[in-house]
């Protein structure tokens, strides 16, 4: 039993995966592990595994940026594929089939059944009086108006609408009666209405993120539609039909056989040939024949001057100098241009929609381009996509992608430990499409919190308190009025490392007076002893305390004949005791 997967619509199209050999095939982007390469830069770099057992195939999606789809559901688990099942990698429909497409089609399942003529011509049914009763038209629904997508993932599909319908058309196919494959669309894109009887079609965007264009324009509210006119959602564009709006035919009746006649009346009716050789001509005749190739010797003498003065030089039309132009605001995309048949393939990046969609716009205003095959990725919804992976883990969600240029990636924001920078950015390696685009700035706070102690420290402020939360820093505590200077140097230090948004300071400058926190009502000094002019003794709490003795872990620095001046951990300390 082997299984294959056909590329039926997409960059891809033509595609064939063969599951003939082995039992496990892994499929995506990455040339090293992939047994069949996608060479698409909407697929993963692993996007997908394949499985055989006794019980069928199995497909199992390994990408959260861009998971595969089986029959337009996520494959958030091993799915079973069966015959017909419709599988969406990257931007590529597959069918998934059990029968090689390349094996010959059986002789037998071709009709060799010939029509019957009846023998009796009285048995032949009468023709009908309606020349264009032999005309039928068949191809399925009867329905007046259909939708006809003619560009995009679902290119080519038909949908038909019947009188007092209310389709909602988007990518979500739990709610919308339209399901469309395009990363572009929204989950509920836009409602198409048609009224009771059937003559009225109007058209209303729900909200989407980029909008819906009618023949162009954007709408904004409730807009009636008419027949060909042209749809844009996203990068999926539609015509309306209106099959019921006249036709012309063109009849071209049977030539009339002519009767044979019978030799007796041919040779009636021919009339009897004359020998040249007996014709005369008339003068007159002659005298005109000259004067007509006089004539027409001076006109072919006249036309032969012609062609012997300067050549015609015709101006060559340079295809790619134009295209250039055109781009020329949108650095990140390359083009291949085939001038014989005027397809024009581009790829590469814009920033947003708005940008891809006016690119395109310009693209198709050049005369000599036909058909333009649009690769281009859409940096915005990369962002989107990657953010709602990231918020998932709460561990990630001070993280978030964004861009400035097209094609640059900016991946920034906080992480608690350096544990946690190390899954995001293995995380990253493995799911993310284009890492070589991608600028890492995620900060581990500790390592930032170490910096700014480091920094203070130094210049032995140790009696500054900080606290960090997601680069907004708060500094408080007291430092003396004579380091002012030093501190606004740290303080210029601490703003210039990488993660700090920013900085303030609650930090109070004091004098030596004020430097010091009073402890007077706290404790007393019941008692001091004198050894010449200098106090050497205090009683504080029944206790005899002298220089260098401490005071429930605060070391007694002097003894002043007002005050005890004591000190612990840089914080200085009085106790005055004449006022006591």
């Amino acid at each position: 039993m082997n299984g294959f997967l056909i590329a039926e619509e997409g960059p891809l199209a033509g595609l064939v995966i063969r599951m003939d050999q082995g039992d496990e095939w892994l499929i995506g982007r990455d040339p090293e592990a992939s047994y069949q390469v996608l060479e698409d830069p909407m697929v993963s770099r692993r996007a997908a595994k394949l499985r055989k057992s006794d019980a069928g195939f199995f497909i199992e999606n390994l990408s959260d940026v861009n998971p595969i789809t089986v029959n337009g559901t996520h494959a958030d688990e091993p799915i079973q594929l069966t015959e017909g099942d419709i599988v969406q990698i990257g931007g590529t429909l597959f069918r998934f089939t059990e029968f090689d497409p390349a094996a010959d089609q059986p002789q037998d399942e071709i009709s060799t059944k010939e029509p019957t003529v009846p023998e009796d011509p009285e048995e032949t049914p009468p023709e009908s009086d309606d020349i264009f009763s032999s005309f039928k038209f068949t191809g399925g629904n009867d329905s007046r108006w259909i939708i006809k997508v003619i560009s995009g993932p679902n290119s080519g599909a038909e949908f038909s609408l019947e009188p007092g319908q209310e389709a909602v058309i988007g990518k979500d196919p739990n709610t919308c009666d339209i399901t469309l494959q395009d990363l572009s669309v929204s989950r509920q894109h836009a409602k198409i209405s048609i009224d009771g009887n059937g003559d009225t079609v109007t058209i209303e965007d729900l909200g989407s993120r980029n909008g819906t264009l009618a023949n162009g324009r954007q709408v904004a509210e409730s807009q009636d539609l008419q027949s060909q006119d042209l749809i844009a959602l996203g990068t999926t564009t539609f015509l309306l039909i209106d099959r019921e709006q006249t036709r012309e035919t063109i009849f071209s009746p049977p030539a009339t056989i002519a009767t044979p006649e019978t030799p007796e009346e041919d040779e009636e009716k021919e009339p009897a040939q004359k020998n040249w050789k007996q014709m005369k001509i008339a003068k007159h005749h002659l005298i005109l024949a000259g004067i007509f190739a006089v004539f027409l010797f001076i006109g072919v003498g006249s036309m032969l001057s012609l062609f012997q003065t300067e050549p015609i030089v015709f101006e060559a039309k340079d295809s790619t100098s134009e295209i250039k132009k055109a781009l020329k605001d949108f650095p990140a995309v390359e083009f291949s241009f085939n001038e014989s048949t005027g397809k024009l393939f581009i790829l590469g990046h814009v920033l947003t929609e708005v940008d891809n969609q006016e690119m395109i716009y310009l693209l198709t205003t050049i005369p000599f381009v036909t058909s333009i095959e649009d690769n281009v990725t859409i940096d915005e919804i990369v962002w989107d996509n990657t953010n709602a992976l990231l918020m998932k883990n709460p561990n990630w969600r001070g993280t978030s992608m964004t861009g400035k240029t097209p094609g640059r990636f900016i991946l920034r924001g906080y992480v608690e430990t350096a544990e946690e920078d190390g899954q995001i950015k293995e995380y990253m390696n493995v799911n993310f499409p284009f890492l070589d685009k991608l600028e890492n700035q995620v900060i581990v706070e500790r390592t930032l919190e170490i910096e700014i102690q480091s920094i203070l420290l130094q210049d032995d402020f140790t009696t500054v308190t900080m606290q960090l939360v997601g680069g907004d820093l708060v500094l408080a505590g007291r430092v003396p009025k004579k380091y002012d200077d030093e501190y606004e140097d740290a303080l210029e230090k601490i703003k210039k490392l990488p993660g700090v948004q920013s900085v303030k300071s609650l930090v109070i400058f004091t004098s030596a007076q004020t430097s010091r926190i009073n402890l007077s009502s706290k404790y007393r000094v019941t008692g001091t002893s004198k050894l010449g002019p200098a106090l050497q003794y205090v009683v504080i709490g029944g206790k005899i305390l002298s220089t260098g003795d401490t005071l429930d872990g605060m070391t007694i620095t002097a003894i002043e004949p007002d005050e005890v001046l004591l000190e612990k951990d840089g914080l200085k300390y009085q106790i005055n005791y004449n006022e006591q």
